[in-house]
């Protein structure tokens, strides 16, 4: 009896350890958090998703603000139209997406969309499909757009957001609970802690994936198959991103809206010149992606996602990977040391063992 201790105390031992790891290993007791502020060389950049010759660079902040921001390019050549940062790995959970974003005050006003934020729900068909969330730029405004599905088809809602101020810097804050069939959901943009818009309903196609975050520039208009008369008299799109913090939040846990100075506090400036180099964690230049046959009229192109440039880490596997890591490893040493203790008291009880020591 005494020498079956030891195996029930190794089987305790590691089903407790691997219960209590693999819970904290599982998306729902994960942080679902992520942040960037661009300052750390060692910080890798999210996934880039760049159709053509754009490019995304971390260099000095413009218009007066302190330390690194992202630099976000498209050019007009023709075949560029997006240059973006992929933030998966979030649940379909409730989550405050917060981030500054600057218009250099040469920014170029047009009745076309800019893209410069939205959330995307990738489709089991692979099809082309508008964001669910998206924000833009379009003429001198900010505004969003809200898709959902009504019997198989896409409705749309438009929320005017404000005057889009090019040279002064912009702090969003969205919270969003995104809907599921029979509950709605909400969204509530502040910027500069003002609140601008709001929509409540449903904000979710209800399939696919859960919709993911993507940041920087992209104008759906420009694409190649849409023709060149769209890009005539434009310049290429440049804008700038920085304090990007992503928290998961559950209603009526809110964190609060913290009131921010006037993003237009600092002085107008123009695109600053930055050295060609290489983004913190990413390679030194993005190769060119080929352009993806479309349907006219959609904003994603079926199975794009194969063609994006894409390079970085994934804001949540690495670290849960790691835990479940630990988790196993843990458990492999508790179940060595516990086996080795059932040996050496088992030898101890052995007629063996008693012989051993007579002799000695």
């Amino acid at each position: 009896m005494p020498a079956a201790r030891p195996t029930r105390l190794l089987a305790a031992c590691t089903s407790t350890l691997l219960v209590a790891g693999l819970a904290a290993a599982s998306p729902a007791a994960a942080a679902d958090s992520v942040s960037y502020d661009f300052e750390s060389p060692s910080q890798k950049l999210p996934f880039m998703a760049i159709n053509g010759f754009g490019r995304v660079l971390v260099g000095p902040a413009p218009g007066g603000k302190a330390g690194q921001a992202a630099r976000v390019n498209i050019p007009n050549d023709g075949r560029s139209f997006k240059s973006e940062l992929v933030i998966k790995g979030l649940d379909e959970g409730s989550h405050r997406f917060g981030f500054a974003n600057y218009l250099p005050a040469d920014w170029q006003e047009r009745d076309l969309d800019t893209i410069v934020a939205q959330w995307f729900s990738t489709q089991d068909d692979g099809g082309g499909i508008k964001p669910v969330v998206a924000l833009s730029v379009h003429g001198g405004n900010w505004q969003l757009k809200v898709h959902w599905m009504t019997g198989g088809e896409i409705q749309e809602a438009v929320i005017p957001l404000g005057a889009a101020r090019p040279g002064r810097w912009n702090r969003w804050t969205f919270d969003i609970a995104w809907s599921v069939p029979g509950r709605p959901g909400s969204i509530t943009i502040v910027r500069d802690g003002v609140t601008v818009g709001s929509h409540q309903g449903a904000n979710n196609y209800h399939r696919g994936d859960p919709p993911h975050f993507r940041i920087g520039a992209y104008r759906p208009n420009w694409r190649p198959e849409k023709g060149p008369e769209k890009r005539v008299g434009a310049s290429e799109a440049v804008l700038f991103i920085d304090d990007i913090v992503i928290t998961s939040t559950t209603a009526g846990s809110r964190p609060e809206v913290r009131a921010t100075g006037p993003g237009g506090d600092a002085s107008p400036s123009q695109s600053p010149t930055l050295t060609p180099g290489p983004p913190t964690g990413s390679p030194t230049s993005s190769p060119p992606a080929p352009a993806v046959d479309v349907p006219a009229g959609s904003d994603s192109a079926p199975g794009e996602a194969a063609h994006e440039v894409r390079t970085g880490a994934t804001a949540h596997g690495s670290g849960r990977t790691a835990v479940i890591g630990g988790v196993v490893g843990g458990a492999a040493i508790l179940a060595c040391g516990a086996l080795v203790l059932l040996r050496r008291r088992n030898a101890k009880g052995s007629p063996r063992g008693a012989h051993h020591r007579a002799r000695t």
